[in-house]
């Protein structure tokens, strides 16, 4: 898969690439982050392991573990100081995060919750990405039955649910249609949901 992910870019630079992601699969965390392997992290966070014709990337299981390595990378790497301002985009890495989280299962999704309930507690997010990471939150916390009442109240606060500009966030994120079926398969119609969550989720899409 590494190999994979070190030629998405055409196989330029397949060497470079090869050996930083070697170091990140190894425990490195790299910052700041090069061009190797910046680059190809990023075009395999763009891929659709369910899409048979999308290039490059992989498909099914294997296309989602890729985009999970990819996506989850880019989002530790930019909690680092060195790496402030380098990444765009972590509106659609998060998303791209989740949905391969609950593709890959139960124990995935787990691992995805903690680690962005630490980017929630670690990082200083703006106010463009906090709704994303929250919202995530959510979703994973309703499909493994977890979302208690007093998180439930936290998230949507963290959202800032009831400002105009939070309709133009959802909306322009590029993976907002993939943002809009997590939201209601998990929140709006899941049996895990309440009333409260399902009002909230309905709330969000009918932003669209």
């Amino acid at each position: 898969m590494r190999r994979e992910i070190a030629a998405a870019d055409y196989g330029q630079d397949f060497d470079e690439h090869l050996e930083q992601l070697t170091a990140i699969r190894s425990g490195k965390i790299l910052a700041p982050m090069r061009w190797e392997p910046k680059e190809v992290l990023e075009l395999i966070r763009w891929s659709e392991p369910e899409d048979p014709t999308w290039s490059p990337g992989s498909t099914g299981d294997r296309g989602h573990w890729m985009r999970l390595f990819a996506c989850g990378t880019l989002l530790r790497a930019a909690a680092e100081p060195a790496n402030e301002g380098y990444f765009t985009g972590e509106d659609s890495t998060t998303v791209q995060l989740i949905d391969s989280a609950i593709k890959l299962g139960e124990k995935t999704s787990i691992a995805v919750l903690k680690f962005l309930c630490w980017c929630m507690q670690t990082r200083s997010l703006g106010d463009w990405d906090r709704p994303y990471f929250a919202v995530g939150i959510m979703v994973l916390l309703v499909r493994l039955n977890r979302c208690d009442p007093d998180t439930f109240k936290f998230l949507v606060t963290a959202t800032n649910a009831d400002e105009l500009a939070h309709t133009d966030r959802f909306n322009d994120c590029l993976k907002a249609k993939t943002l809009h079926e997590l939201i209601r398969n998990d929140l709006v119609e899941s049996k895990n949901s309440n009333p409260d969550i399902q009002n909230f989720g309905n709330r969000l899409l009918s932003k669209r």
